[in-house]
């Protein structure tokens, strides 16, 4: 009894440290890889922290941070309809593209002073936000506006 209970753990320690090596942990059974974990780890240590340089509570905290993505994409898979699908694959392609665009000062200062300029032409008395207050959604939105632009530039719409 003695034996077969050492050879069980000898198998099981062998097994866990085999897994370790390329798992990270599980949530729900299913398997963070180290991989997954480090790229977590990279973001949000800027590059200063890896999987095999921490302690066993900050591999929680990691495994912690991941789990929600993971636990929400199974519950997308099963309760999201095809079409809530498309249009969120839709959304997650475009806002991939629009941080993909590159735009200088001048462009987004145009775009401002455009937004402004029909801002106060529609309500004159209404004061208009400052730059510094709306730069960062005026950037996304030229962005957007870019991103659509290049996408429709050779689509072929017809009525029927």
């Amino acid at each position: 009894m003695k034996k077969t209970l050492k050879t069980v753990g000898l198998a099981l320690v062998l097994t866990t440290l085999t897994l370790s090596a390329e798992t990270a942990g599980t949530v729900n059974g299913m398997e963070i890889s180290v991989a997954e974990a480090n790229k977590a780890l990279n973001v949000i240590s800027r590059g200063q922290a890896s999987w095999d340089k921490i302690n066993k509570e900050q591999k929680e905290q990691v495994l912690k941070m991941i789990a929600p993505s993971k636990l929400a994409a199974v519950k997308a898979k099963k309760e999201l309809t095809q079409k809530e699908k498309d249009v969120a694959l839709s959304n997650l392609w475009i806002q991939k593209k629009m941080s993909e665009v590159k735009l200088s000062d001048k462009e987004v200062k145009d775009a401002y002073e455009k937004l402004k300029a029909a801002a106060e032409k529609a309500n004159p008395k209404k004061a208009f936000p400052p730059f510094d207050a709306v730069e960062k959604n005026i950037k996304m939105k030229v962005a957007q506006e870019k991103v659509v632009a290049d996408l429709m530039k050779n689509a072929k719409i017809k009525l029927k």
